[in-house]
């Protein structure tokens, strides 16, 4: 774990991993927040920042555990 805490970006396959979400939902949550814009490589992969991972925690925190509805999330 300490060795990934040095990389500058993660793939969306990684990051689904992370936070127990599928890749479909974060691509979901890329439309929805504005916030959230994860880079694309060359390639046109998403690149995810330590930024955006906490992003995506605050979000998934707010919708599973709070129980905000997607309205009341992004204005939160």
């Amino acid at each position: 774990m300490a060795e990934e805490s040095k990389r500058l970006y993660y793939s969306i396959s990684e990051v689904a991993e992370m936070t127990r979400l599928k890749p479909h939902i974060l691509r979901f949550w890329e439309g929805e927040f504005s916030m959230l814009r994860p880079r694309k490589n060359r390639a046109g992969n998403r690149a995810y920042t330590e930024r955006d991972i906490t992003i995506v925690k605050l979000i998934k925190n707010l919708l599973y555990e709070e129980k905000f509805t997607m309205e009341g999330a992004k204005k939160r």
